[in-house]
């Protein structure tokens, strides 16, 4: 079977540009605001943004359990 590259014509995954961290039934963004890219190992292209969460954004997470 032959894969396509997210977000071209028949993919079968489809890649948001942007996550968050996942606290309380919601995706929200790292307390901070800081993300960092993160890049595909295939070509080197950006795949996304992800939260670079901290001790702030785990103590939320906790509070939410």
């Amino acid at each position: 079977m032959i894969y396509a590259k997210p977000g071209t014509a028949g993919a079968v995954i489809t890649l948001k540009p942007s996550y968050g961290n996942y606290i309380g039934g919601e995706f929200v963004a790292p307390l901070s605001g800081q993300y960092f890219s993160n890049t595909s190992p295939v070509d080197g292209s950006v795949i996304g943004e992800f939260p670079r969460s901290n001790a702030a954004d785990i103590d939320k997470a906790l509070d939410a359990a």
